[in-house]
């Protein structure tokens, strides 16, 4: 049994081998493979947490509801050609439009750090119609975000620091410099 400290450690190594090393295109295969080897085969049918189309359309009916886009695929889109990526972010929006009869207006870009999202995909976003864009450099949003609607911070609660306590410090802008180097206005 591997302690924890060997088990984030080797979570690590493989999360920078498919981010770094595996072309986007081949992550799906390579997760297959990684999955076979250690005698674990997907199914064929979608995973019963995830909703369907109706489901999906049921919240999306709710008034305080917004639905927005995050690609087809969830490739790292600064790894990608151009083509393929205005393919990921102006498809899904096509996308959602049909399956869900609105098209989204917020787009929140897959991984969101410095070596998945610049300025090259920040024009793409633009291009394809979204209002704003989310990334995951950690900020909170100020007056002078609003010249850079395509490439906003966004706090994030990701099962780290879910207390209230915790969300609430963040939601102060408290710990924006902290987390970027002095910075309180965050962009890409």
């Amino acid at each position: 049994m591997l302690d924890t400290g060997r088990k984030i450690q080797a979570v690590a190594r493989l999360n920078a081998w498919l981010t770094v090393e595996v072309p986007e295109e081949e992550q799906g295969a390579a997760l297959r493979e990684l999955a076979r080897s250690n005698g674990y085969e997907f199914g064929t049918g979608r995973p019963c947490t995830l909703m369907n189309w109706d489901e999906l359309r049921a919240v999306a009916a709710h008034p305080l509801v917004t639905i927005g886009a995050h690609t087809v695929n969830h490739r790292n889109l600064k790894r990608l050609s151009e083509t393929d990526a205005r393919h990921e972010i102006g498809d899904v929006r096509r996308i959602l439009a049909e399956r869900l009869g609105e098209e989204p207006r917020h787009f929140a870009y897959p991984y969101g750090y410095a070596s998945a999202v610049g300025c090259r995909e920040v024009g793409f976003a633009r291009d394809a119609g979204y209002v704003s864009a989310v990334t995951t450099r950690h900020g909170v949003l100020r007056a002078e975000h609003a010249g850079f609607l395509h490439a906003l911070p966004r706090i994030s609660v990701n099962g780290r620091y879910q207390s209230v306590a915790h969300i609430q410090t963040m939601l102060s802008g408290i710990t924006t410099p902290l987390a970027n180097a002095g910075k309180m206005v965050v962009t890409i």
